[in-house]
């Protein structure tokens, strides 16, 4: 079951050209899987492609007799990433704090005209990100035989997205935009690792478990 969780912030610099802002990360508590620590192990790297609409790469980076760490590439889609507003940009964190259905990231950017001496500015031009890319570390812990701890930290937009918003910043003929606050919510995927491990892959159960072919 998902553990519940707390409102506590931890602020990070992501600091890649015009992607310099101050980063938000909502910290939840660790989620706790009622399931051996080996079958959730063994699980984590078969998640990839399981879940309808959202794609994942998985990389195992390191595991002893009881912990394990992996590196996941969350990828999904939404128009609702990145905004010019304030007011929009809190709106959109608020109601991805209650809605696991939103995406994990959204971005507020400013613009600035690059000629002050223009005396009508040109029209503002408009970003369209719908496809999205940010990467997670996942801890998995052994707290006893038929309980697993999963403990999930945000570390960076994925290289490809980072690189898209960069391009397509830089290539605005009248404006310089920058990217000034990332605010990153990791209440969605905790809730996908338990609806596939959980209730797909049934990592609960005991031997010999239940299978089913990946989801394309």
């Amino acid at each position: 079951m998902i553990g519940k969780y707390s409102c506590v912030m931890l602020l990070f610099i992501a600091a890649v050209g015009s992607l310099h802002a101050q980063t938000v990360t909502s910290k939840l508590l660790p989620t706790k899987l009622k399931a051996s620590f080996e079958r959730v192990k063994e699980a984590i790297p078969n998640m990839t492609g399981r879940y309808i609409g959202s794609e994942r790469q998985i990389t195992a980076l390191a595991h002893t007799d009881t912990t394990a760490t992996f590196e996941i590439e969350e990828g999904d889609i939404s128009i609702e990433i990145l905004v010019d507003n304030e007011t929009m940009y809190n709106k959109l964190v608020a109601a991805a704090a209650n809605d696991v259905s939103k995406p994990s990231i959204h971005m507020l950017y400013t613009s600035a005209l690059k000629d002050k001496k223009l005396k009508v500015p040109p029209p503002k031009k408009i970003f369209f990100f719908p496809e999205f890319g940010l990467i997670w570390t996942v801890t998995i812990k052994k707290i006893a035989e038929k309980e697993t701890e999963l403990l999930f930290s945000y570390k960076s937009l994925a290289p490809k997205f980072a690189k898209k918003i960069e391009n397509e910043f830089e290539s605005d003929t009248y404006y310089n935009n920058k990217i000034i606050k990332i605010s990153v919510n990791d209440k969605r995927m905790r809730y996908l690792f338990n609806e596939i491990l959980i209730n797909d892959m049934h990592v609960d159960r005991d031997y010999p478990a239940p299978t089913y072919p990946t989801r394309n």
